[in-house]
């Protein structure tokens, strides 16, 4: 289910650069904040759409009492984080 819903996001940058995402809120469909802790990254690459620099991670979590699946999206330009779907 595609979301692309701006979202605040808690990371750790190593000394190389790379983020590491920690937990993101976000507002749902009943205008309630969400808070959502990241429980392990699955995969992450860069990806470039039409010269826009975008960063993909897979990550899980434990969501509504079940473990989900999800993409966030860092882009690299704007410096915008985005819960951009679920996958599971």
């Amino acid at each position: 289910m595609e979301m692309n819903i701006p979202i605040q996001l808690d990371s750790v940058c190593s000394t190389q650069g790379t983020f590491t995402p920690r937990w993101f809120r976000f507002e749902d469909e009943e205008n309630q904040i969400q808070t959502v802790k990241i429980q392990r990254i699955v995969s992450e690459k860069e990806l470039n759409y039409v010269g826009v620099r975008v960063l993909q991670y897979i990550c899980a979590a434990a969501f509504k009492d079940e473990e989900k699946i999800f993409e966030l999206r860092y882009y690299v330009g704007s410096h915008k984080w985005t819960f951009f779907k679920m996958l599971t």
